[in-house]
């Protein structure tokens, strides 16, 4: 019975930041096509420079176990978020 609570969970917060950053507030998508792993590498590397922010060092435990997930959650919506993706201003 613990298995199958853990792999629930797991399938619940697979591909966080994807979510957060595709449907929700975050204002990645559309300019990165996989934003929430851009999401995730972003809190990583804050947590380990040298101005430690609190919420990155909070975070970047999920983070690290969101990443592949969200490589994958980003891979199977590529085509949503490449058609949604904002020209470039150059």
């Amino acid at each position: 019975m613990r298995i199958i609570g853990t792999a629930l969970i797991i399938a619940l917060l697979t591909g966080c930041a994807t979510a957060n950053e595709t449907f929700g507030t975050g204002g990645l998508c559309g300019v990165s096509p996989y934003c929430g792993v851009y999401f995730d590498y972003q809190v990583l590397k804050e947590a380990v420079t040298e101005d430690n922010s609190t919420f990155a060092s909070a975070f970047a435990p999920f983070a690290a176990i969101d990443l592949p997930l969200s490589f994958v959650a980003d891979t199977l919506i590529l085509p949503y978020t490449i058609f949604h993706m904002r020209p470039s201003e150059e």
